[in-house]
């Protein structure tokens, strides 16, 4: 399989009616008083910034008590990292964990900072209580925290079922339990002197003198190591999660404990490709965190990502089979799994510094989706051949189904410029039409669609959904992989499915423009039709559920309305729109998110755009690294420098956007201005549209279902004669979209942090990262 090829893998807004109650944005903590928060018995509480863990200022002899592997309702695995924050050296401090003494635990870090890994933790809800005695008198703090198992789930709702184990396939052996389990392995590798990237050998005793061809490389602080290179395999969250990261066993030997010495402290999160509908564990190998890749594996994309570059660098290089979006396209379930992924690092390896995401296509969605809903989960992020979020992309998905079959059907003889023109890919009339629609409608990226034939080949057709052999089997559809988020219909049991045409003007753009005649574009719209529940065409347009909608712009889904403007992201616009099947990256991608940072923000220069034949993140790594050492110093939450201006103000020259463009000479780099239609990228990578962005709505791409409006001459800039007026009238008795209005469900403030439960559904909310301050008592 070619790589990223089959994959899915400002100022004030519009109002907008039918608007479900808006969720308030977070503040930052260090704009909130000391004493804001919850009182109770041992304190008050306070919010920490979710980016950086900063508290308010505390008055003089307070102490915090923070969790800091993880938020402290979203603990997991039964243990946490645990901070005091204010005790000073004269302090003498106990820590409860239910009552019992686990003081031993905690000692003083470099910075002063008291911590311990607090264990033992029952699942459900803790209580840890800190007592410190000193020259500021005898003072209490209690955190609450609540524990869920290493299995999950934690936010992302019921776990899916059937889920068929794929460890013997991953080379850990059979599962231990019925959440795949194994006992967790580690395995050290070393790189040899050979030339070829993927030429790594296992150590099968790491602590033995090293074969004479490892290869050595200089670390980051100056040191000469052997390139020796320990990967862990456990399973968390029913996921299999690889850790690569520098060791040197031979030199520390067998008797001394892993130390994470060789790590810098940066974590590289390799999130997954392609997006699949679940019921399966998915498959990797230490070869996914080594950048090689494996017979098997259809994930792996890790030389093209730069992950031997990061290895050599000292990062922990990180992939879970459950934060890749070709197992199961759920931006919930991957959040969930990245965030118990890395507090398994923080409590195992130390603080982390830095989390960079990377990976494309689907996995470009799940690190928008994390960047948005969960701020903090990520530092960074260098998204490839980028999609905006998986609705809207399935929007595409059944348009694209809906235009393919209006064309075999009912117009046969419409030439490519036609069809080019309907669907929003018509490049100049000098480059070729690449046929995005026509890549999207082959039977693999249908699938998602079809609750038979959408499951990954190792889901066995027995379990699968037979509207007659098996109505009750496993549905193999996107919408199913999301059934905790967008509900079912009461009446079949089934999803309830997030795709909605009614009003949509098919071709709207392409009548103005003189592209397809008026007649045409009547035919079109009365025939596009819709598909029913089970994926076949059917003559009826579709309509969606109003509480799907809701549920799905409350939880973030549709990115924009969360904190999208709050990290920094280098957007790797690889040009694939001429490429058959990896054309479905159309180039337009990456420009909605900029165009919804505008609508919804205001400021959009937390994303720069790399736009190009041949970028990659590699390219863009060290420019994102110093944008993030500059942003780790700005004094923001003083005065108006709220983080997304710390993140815009933060930006260095080298990380604005660029256009690569490869000549016989070498590869050009040129900055660009993209609001301008002038430019080098302009000319060699002209920027396509989406098929809704060629029916009339905007650049955001992001309205998944219309208000809409009464029939009116004045949309249209081509000639109607009165009966064709009248035809347009009898085909959208209930009026057209009105894109001059937002969704009818969206929100102005999606949730952040949101969650749906765990082994329980309930309604949307919101995680907050509380930390308990010290009050005084006798």
């Amino acid at each position: 399989m070619t790589p990223l090829s089959l994959v899915l893998g400002a100022g004030c807004s519009p109002a907008h009616e039918d608007v479900s109650e808006d969720v308030s944005e977070h503040t930052l903590a260090l704009e909130q008083s000391g004493e804001s928060g919850e009182s109770g018995e041992g304190g008050t509480t306070v919010q920490a910034d979710f980016h950086t863990r900063k508290t308010p200022p505390r008055a003089k002899g307070q102490f915090d008590v923070i969790t800091l592997s993880s938020l402290p309702d979203a603990v997991t695995g039964g243990d946490v990292l645990v901070g005091l924050r204010g005790l000073s050296a004269a302090d003498q401090y106990t820590v409860q964990r239910n009552g019992v003494d686990v003081t031993a635990a905690f000692g003083r870090g470099s910075d002063g900072e008291v911590r311990g890994l607090v264990t033992g933790l029952i699942v459900g809800n803790n209580r840890i209580e800190a007592l410190a005695t000193g020259p500021n008198g005898k003072r209490r703090a209690v955190l609450g925290v609540i524990n869920y198992p290493i299995t999950g789930p934690v936010i992302s709702g019921p776990h899916q079922s059937p889920f068929l184990c794929q460890t013997r396939e991953s080379g850990l052996g059979d599962p231990l339990d019925s959440d795949c389990s194994v006992e967790t392995r580690y395995e050290w590798f070393y790189r040899t002197n050979a030339s070829s990237p993927s030429d790594y050998k296992p150590l099968a005793n790491p602590y033995e003198a090293y074969p004479a061809d490892v290869a050595r490389i200089r670390t980051k602080d100056g040191r000469d190591v052997p390139f020796v290179v320990r990967v862990e395999s456990a399973t968390i969250n029913r996921g299999i999660a690889r850790i690569a990261v520098l060791d040197d066993p031979h030199a520390r030997g067998p008797e001394a404990p892993f130390d994470a010495a060789g790590w810098n402290h940066r974590v590289y999160y390799f999130f997954g490709a392609l997006c699949g509908v679940g019921y399966h564990q998915g498959i990797n190998t230490p070869g996914t965190v080594l950048g090689v890749a494996s017979p098997g594996e259809p994930f792996d994309f890790g030389a093209l990502l730069g992950v031997e570059d990061r290895l050599r660098q000292g990062d922990a290089i990180v992939h879970s089979t459950l934060s890749t979006f070709g197992v199961q396209c759920n931006a919930l379930m991957g959040i969930e799994s990245a965030m118990m992924v890395l507090e398994h690092i923080t409590e195992r390896y130390g603080i982390i510094s830095a989390t960079v995401g990377s990976g494309g296509s689907g996995a470009a969605i799940q690190q928008y989706n994390a960047i948005n809903n969960a701020p903090g989960l990520l530092s960074g992020a260098l998204p490839v051949a980028t999609f905006v979020d998986v609705w809207t992309t399935y929007t595409t998905v059944a348009d694209c189904g809906l235009l393919t079959h209006y064309y075999q059907t009912h117009a046969p003889s419409w030439d490519e410029e036609k069809k080019g023109a309907v669907e929003g890919h018509d490049p100049p009339r000098s480059a070729p039409r690449t046929g995005i629609c026509q890549s999207w409608s082959i039977p693999e990226l249908q699938g998602i669609l079809d609750p038979k034939n959408g499951c990954d080949p190792s889901v066995p057709y027995a379990l699968r959904y037979d509207p007659v052999t098996n109505p009750h089997g496993a549905r193999c559809t996107l919408q199913d992989a999301n059934v905790n988020v967008v509900g079912r219909d009461p009446v079949t049991g089934f999803a309830r499915r997030p795709i909605d045409n009614t009003g949509v003007q098919y071709g709207l753009d392409a009548f103005n423009r003189g592209r397809i005649t008026a007649a045409e574009f009547i035919d079109l719209n009365r025939h596009i039709g819709g598909f029913d529940i089970d994926g076949h065409f059917a003559p009826a347009r579709m309509v969606m559920h109003p509480d799907t909608e809701s549920a799905i712009y409350r939880t973030g889904q549709i990115i924009g309305r969360g904190a999208l403007d709050e990290t920094p992201v280098m957007d790797m616009g690889l040009y694939l729109d001429l490429i058959p099947l990896a054309n479905i990256h159309d180039a337009v991608r990456p420009f909605s998110v900029r165009a919804r940072l505008r609508r919804y923000s205001g400021i959009d220069a937390g994303q720069s755009i790399w736009r190009g034949s041949s970028v990659t993140p590699p390219d863009a790594y060290q420019a994102l690294a110093r944008w993030l050492e500059v942003l780790d110093v700005m004094p923001y939450g003083t005065g108006s420098l709220d983080r997304a201006r710390a993140v815009a103000y933060s930006k260095p020259f080298a990380a604005g956007d660029r256009c690569f463009i490869d000549t016989p000479h070498g590869r050009v780099q040129v900055p660009e201005n993209f609001d301008a239609a002038i430019g080098p990228c302009a000319v060699f990578f002209p920027v396509s549209r989406t098929p809704r962005i060629a029916a009339g709505m905007p650049l955001t791409d992001d309205v998944l279902r219309c208000q809409r409006k009464p029939v009116d001459r004045r949309d249209y800039l081509a000639p109607l004669s009165e009966a064709q007026f009248a035809e347009l009238q009898s085909i959208f008795p209930d009026g057209v979209c009105d894109y001059t209005k937002r969704a009818a469900r969206d929100v102005d403030h999606s949730i952040l942090w949101p969650t749906i439960g765990a082994e329980t559904l309930h309604p949307p909310t919101g995680l907050t990262y509380r930390v308990a301050r010290s009050v005084a008592v006798p």
